[in-house]
């Protein structure tokens, strides 16, 4: 289809490799960090067992046993949907007195350097031997997995979506090379003049850069597929400008003018509100007195609170676990104590800040003034009750609205009409799934599929009646595009499933 017929700003993967066999994988919010104010991200193991899951797919398209010439898979698209990596979750910014969002500050630069460096330590690196340090290893896991294949003869690329924690890698080209290098296994001769092309089209970057941009969003026909991060539809983590703002959704073409600006600028939720969460972690652990009765739980508490969703209901635990502590053991009144004033003085510092005022939005602000004013009596049971009705606030959707669900670009009337019908986001955290079906344009089946990947990382949920759990949780789309297959079964060369993976045991409730 000639461009000008696309939708305004639309910019479609390259169709090259459209005549082969292709498998695409998604997968989306893996938050490798430091491990400096917690680990998020899900534990080798899990990774192991992902990229095997992968591997037979790629062998065995459609779990079959033996696979016919046509059906073996020629090319692997893999697509990291978003949050890769986490360089706000990290106390170098409260070590150094810089927060997230001063990008003009000399050392603004350097911590996300010196993140990136613990995060290929932690993520990109085989295990050391009896180690006892943090370790996930998916990025080395990926590499292994990847080399396999592509000794195989399988073409393999892997396509890194920027989401809201990763946003920094598009303005510190450093630490975007050290991504692409040390944690994608991607030297700048690797990258084809194809891929430089489409991600120059769609962002509007320069087409020379050796380490391009991470692109907005990817959009293949023959995939029937529209995959971005999500944050465009969350007015905390995206940023008005002069020709955007959250309320009028999805147009790339009012993004492509200004950069994806919008998605690049720091914002309330990811920048603000998530580094100030890791500065009263830092803080908070620095505080602790280790010799009074508790201190072992809290601190493990602290380790655990990115492991919340929403991360203030992590809050409301420490606080009451604290409190619970100290009625039960007087010695251990003064740790509650500590923790209160920990609380305090941080929130008092959060509102002090102008960028907390200045990237909330209207409704977001409304709420800050009532926090602020009310936080003033320093009572207990306002506290409590203040971070519960936030967590409440800020839960996450458990189902997507109507309204939302048909503003999605590929459901869309224009995008359509390309072929699209399968749209996938993450960064809600939330899994989730929804089939539509419209009259125009008749196409056979008329299946519109909205995709969830929710996240690949453990969490913390509560039990049904008390105390809590953790738990890993991961989902995987994988998508075959048999185009050889086509020629003699059309209406089985095209398939999509889901691997949902949810892990418990010992290990995970060590504590």
């Amino acid at each position: 289809m000639a461009e000008r017929e696309l939708p305004p700003g639309l910019v479609l993967w390259p169709s090259g490799t459209a005549g082969r066999n292709r498998l695409c994988v998604l997968i989306s919010d893996i938050h490798c960090t430091d491990c400096s104010v917690g680990n998020q991200t899900a534990s080798e193991t899990d990774w192991q067992l992902f990229f095997e899951q992968l591997e037979f797919a790629v062998c065995n398209p459609g779990d079959k046993a033996h696979t016919a010439p046509e059906q073996r898979i020629d090319e692997l698209l893999l697509i990291l949907n978003g949050d890769i990596v986490d360089l706000i979750r990290t106390s170098k910014w409260a070590e150094a007195g810089v927060y997230p969002w001063q990008r003009d500050h000399p050392r603004f630069a350097e911590i996300i350097l010196a993140t990136m460096r613990d995060i290929v330590a932690i993520h990109a690196s085989k295990r050391p031997e009896r180690s006892e340090q943090p370790y996930s290893g998916f990025f080395y896991w990926m590499r292994e997995s990847l080399a396999g294949l592509r000794a195989r003869g399988i073409a393999v690329t892997i396509i890194p979506i920027v989401g809201n924690h990763d946003k920094e890698l598009q303005v510190v080209p450093e630490a975007r090379q050290m991504f692409y290098e040390e944690c994608l296994g991607i030297t700048a001769l690797d990258i084809s003049d194809s891929y430089r092309a489409w991600v120059a089209a769609q962002m509007g970057t320069p087409a020379d850069d050796m380490y391009p941009c991470m692109p907005f969003y990817f959009a293949d026909t023959g995939l029937r597929l529209l995959a971005t991060h999500g944050q465009w539809r969350d007015q905390d983590n995206s940023r008005a400008t002069a020709l955007w703002k959250p309320s009028r959704g999805w147009q790339p073409h009012k993004w492509q003018q200004e950069k994806y600006r919008a998605f690049s600028e720091p914002c309330f939720g990811d920048t603000v509100a998530a580094g100030m969460l890791s500065r009263f972690i830092w803080k908070m652990a620095g505080t602790i007195d280790s010799n009074m009765p508790g201190a072992g739980r809290i601190r493990n508490l602290l380790d655990e609170m990115d492991l919340y969703r929403p991360s203030v209901s992590a809050v409301v635990r420490l606080l009451s676990e604290s409190r619970r502590l100290a009625r039960r053991t007087p010695e251990a009144r003064g740790l509650h104590d500590q923790v209160l004033r920990c609380f305090r003085e941080s929130l008092v510092d959060w509102m002090s800040h102008a960028e907390t005022w200045n990237s909330a939005h209207r409704s977001t602000k409304l709420g800050l003034y009532v926090l602020n004013f009310l936080s003033r009596f320093k009572w207990y049971w306002l506290d409590i009750s203040l971070m519960r009705l936030m967590a409440k606030v800020q839960e996450p959707e458990s189902d997507i609205k109507d309204v939302s669900l048909l503003a999605l670009p590929a459901f869309q009337p224009a995008y359509r009409m390309l072929g699209l019908r399968l749209h996938v986001e993450g960064h809600t955290h939330v899994a989730l799934e929804a089939d539509l079906q419209f009259p125009r344009p008749r196409q056979g089946r008329n299946n519109y599929t909205y995709i969830n990947l929710g996240a690949w990382r453990d969490s913390i949920v509560p039990k049904r009646n008390r105390g809590y759990r953790r738990r890993g949780i991961g989902r995987a789309l994988f998508i075959f595009d048999l185009a050889k297959l086509a020629r003699h079964t059309p209406g089985d060369s095209y398939r999509f499933y889901v691997r949902d993976m949810t892990s418990w045991g010992d290990r995970m409730d060590s504590w």
